[in-house]
């Protein structure tokens, strides 16, 4: 399979070398998808041999869009996305990809237990609105870890943290077969970027999908 991994960074200095130490470790092709970073992200990722391209706008979803519009542009046939805080252990990366290409989209299920309740419950609350709304089965649909076919996923239109839910529901509206496999979650490198605010676009996001054809 012809197979890449994205990182979408903005100021991510505290974890970006780590990070492309590790994947490269695992030997996938590795690029960035950077929102004007101006912490020396961009410059550790080229001084790591490794393609960085700026996206337009700003949030994560551009991110993510700019992913995807590479990938296509490369001929990419399996796009791997995750976080570039060190929360996410590229390591799952081959475990994943071993369900694809029985399966169209792989999410990491984030093992959350050593998280605080009250920071768990808009994930709960986002899972079960897809779940309802859309007759899925999902565990996680906010994890910013999964791997897809590049093919299966249409045009995206998310700007923010809303992109997760987005491409989980496009997905399932294209009757994509999709797996969860379970991961750890780790501490976090650097500050959050999610605001209370976010939850409320990702839900939003939920419901106006549920309408459009």
């Amino acid at each position: 399979m012809n197979i890449a991994v994205c990182l979408p960074t903005r100021n991510e200095k505290d974890s970006i070398e780590i990070m492309i130490r590790r994947i490269k470790k695992l030997g996938y092709k590795l690029f960035i998808s950077d929102e004007k970073s101006t912490d020396g992200t961009i410059e550790t990722a080229k001084k790591n041999k490794v393609e960085v391209y700026q996206r337009d706008g700003s949030g994560k979803g551009y991110g993510v869009r700019k992913a995807l519009e590479v990938a296509r542009k490369k001929g990419y046939k399996v796009l791997v996305l995750l976080d570039c805080d060190c929360t996410y252990p590229p390591e799952y990366i081959p475990l994943m990809l071993k369900y694809i290409p029985k399966y169209d989209m792989v999410i990491g299920r984030r093992k959350m237990k050593h998280i605080r309740f009250l920071h768990r419950l808009p994930n709960i609350i986002h899972t079960q609105a897809i779940n309802i709304l859309y007759g899925a089965g999902l565990s996680d649909i906010n994890s910013g870890m999964r791997a897809f076919k590049v093919d299966k996923i249409g045009n995206l239109d998310a700007a923010g943290f809303d992109i997760e839910a987005q491409l989980t529901i496009r997905a399932l509206k294209n009757r994509s077969k999709i797996k969860e496999v379970p991961i750890s979650y780790e501490q976090r490198k650097g500050d959050s970027k999610i605001r209370v605010k976010d939850g409320f676009v990702i839900l939003w996001r939920i419901i106006k999908e549920r309408f459009r054809r």
